[in-house]
């Protein structure tokens, strides 16, 4: 694989960094208009221009000018979000999905259809997240339900913790710039659906899952596991059972996105495999839709999409018969994905899935073809645990600058976890197609009864192992950055891709060390009191060099102090308070 066979990479790239560029530096957008009206021109005299020999020019301002187009689409899609004012109004809203169970009540989304304050009526842009205060909210809330409610908005903001995560720009993303608090006297009427968008009518199909489940004999844990595997729903577990699921390193099949696009797409490869030469364009066109009617029965979620426009490419790739388009059909969706949605970048989620099919296209085939197995089985063993392991290495960073956990017996798991969640999966859609014959979906119950059984007490067993996994471990975002550089160029220069040498890593590896000797040092010389925010209340805590000196009685230490001291690699010592 050489860079030119992936033209999209000198396009994805720039653009990322244009919008990254808007969020840590506001106000030039003028810069960016006329940067990118320069770059235009100077482009478009480069291809008038016949006599004109080099290309540097026209690569240049090419690269300026996704940069400014980067820059110009994520200040738009943060100033088209409409300002609210912060007085009582009446508010029609429209039900994104349904209410949400929470510790005091219900939360829900909602599109903001108008807004009434006194005699104006105003019809303003983006969405609101809604706290219902009450036991029960209505069973009959679906999505695209219509209601007028009065509220008091209140505009999203982080709570300005150090190292926390940023759920402000989170949800602004999903377009919610405010939240509010009702009761049941706030509603002041309520519509049901008429007409329902397709997002609307995915969303209820994906809910209609989880009922054909329990009419099936699906209940309890084993009802809760199918439903996280198949549609990411993961409401009905608790959180004991996904601390389990984090420890033994299978969180990511909850998580319906790339890995389950991906095991619907193989399954359908191998069930059409006489579609073969010049047939292979006919069956990526079945492939392709069926994939779409996957993503729409789980509900269109951001996950799924991502993965679904990723494999669509992938497959286009395939129908080219272009056997090096691997890891630009990738980059190609990443773009159409980031100019259409440009804060998408900044969710993990994205990240994720990204890493890890791009580490899978660059690195899988060379190491599985270090090692040939004439035994089916071992050769499969050896499938799994390559994918297992390049993948792993493409998340591992990430991983543990956003858990702060690393699994280490997560090889273990994968091998036994994937494969059954393949046949999970597999088992799930049968359920759902044999529903009108109760006897015969009453059968694929029981059988993924069992699986579930066998798969909780599987990560059971895997989570409480002796020394099975390192806590209280983090990274910097640079250190994250400089550490996935790093493994990847140890990959590429073990396996001998590209003629990579080690010279390369070794640089990385030095960049690395020296942010992380910077940031031990930076924190060496602190002394001083932090004020944290936990759910509204303040908590000081002393920083005594690399030293957090905690006050609690009970020896709990709040999260947001755990990751603070995780992401800056600081000690927690807890004090009596006083």
């Amino acid at each position: 694989m050489h860079f030119r066979d992936i033209p999209f990479l000198r396009l994805t790239v720039p653009l990322c960094a244009g919008v990254i560029m808007a969020e840590y530096l506001h106000g030039i957008t003028l810069v960016a208009v006329i940067a990118s009206v320069i770059a235009l021109i100077l482009m478009t005299i480069r291809l008038l221009h016949t006599g004109y020999s080099s290309d540097i020019l026209f690569g240049v301002c090419l690269i300026l000018f996704m940069i400014a187009a980067g820059y110009m689409l994520r200040t738009w899609e943060y100033s088209r979000l409409s300002d609210l004012g912060s007085d009582r109004q009446e508010v029609t809203i429209r039900l994104s999905g349904y209410p949400d169970p929470g510790n005091s009540g219900w939360s829900l989304r909602a599109r903001i259809v108008n807004v009434r304050s006194g005699d104006t009526v105003t019809t303003p842009v983006g969405s609101i997240l809604l706290w219902f205060l009450g036991d029960t909210v209505p069973s009959t809330w679906k999505p695209g339900d219509m209601a007028t409610v009065r509220l008091r908005p209140v505009q999203v903001k982080n709570n300005g913790n150090p190292c926390e995560f940023n759920y402000r720009r989170y949800l602004e993303g999903q377009g919610i710039r405010y939240m509010a608090f009702f009761r049941a006297g706030d509603i002041m009427t309520f519509y049901p659906g008429t007409s329902r968008t397709i997002r609307e009518r995915s969303v209820i199909a994906a809910h209609g899952m989880i009922d054909v489940f329990s009419r099936s004999g699906l209940q309890g844990e084993a009802l809760g596991l199918i439903t996280a595997l198949t549609i990411g729903d993961k409401e009905l577990l608790d959180k004991e059972r996904l601390t389990t699921f984090s420890r033994s390193g299978a969180m990511h099949i909850m998580a319906v996105s790339g890995l389950h696009v991906g095991m619907i797409s193989m399954a359908l490869s191998w069930l059409l495999f006489f579609l073969q030469g010049r047939f292979k364009s006919l069956r990526a066109l079945i492939i392709v839709p069926a994939l779409w009617g996957f993503a729409f029965i789980t509900g269109l979620t951001p996950s799924v999409l991502r993965a679904t426009i990723m494999f669509t490419f992938l497959q286009a790739g395939t129908m080219l018969n272009r056997p090096a388009a691997g890891m630009n059909n990738l980059l190609a969706s990443a773009f159409i994905i980031t100019a259409i949605h440009p804060s998408v970048i900044f969710e993990a989620g994205f990240q994720l899935s990204y890493l890890a099919v791009a580490f899978i296209i660059a690195f899988y085939a060379p190491l599985y073809r270090l090692l040939k197995f004439r035994n089916r089985i071992a050769d499969y063993l050896w499938q799994m645990t390559a994918v297992s392991l390049v993948a792993q290495a493409g998340t591992l960073a990430l991983s543990v600058s956003l858990f702060n956990i690393f699994p280490l017996l997560f090889l273990i798991t994968n091998i036994v976890v994937i494969p059954v969640s393949f046949v999970v999966l597999i088992l799930a859609l049968l359920l759902l197609a044999s529903s009108p014959v109760p006897v015969l979906a009453s059968f694929f119950a029981l059988l993924l009864d069992r699986l579930a059984g066998f798969t909780l007490g599987f990560t059971g067993i895997i989570s409480s192992a002796d020394h099975g996994v390192i806590t209280g471990i983090g990274m910097s975002a640079a250190e994250t950055f400089l550490m996935t550089i790093a493994l990847a160029l140890l990959l590429a220069a073990l396996l001998r891709i590209a003629r990579v040498t080690l010279r390369p890593f070794l640089v990385a590896v030095t960049l690395l060390l020296a942010f992380n000797v910077m940031k031990t040092a930076q924190e060496n010389h602190r002394e001083r009191m932090i004020s944290y925010n936990i759910r509204g209340e303040p908590f000081m805590v002393r920083q005594h060099g690399r030293l957090l000196l905690v006050p609690s009685s009970a020896g709990v230490i709040p999260s947001e102090v755990q990751k603070h001291a995780c992401t800056r690699g600081l000690k927690i010592r807890i004090i009596e308070p006083g």
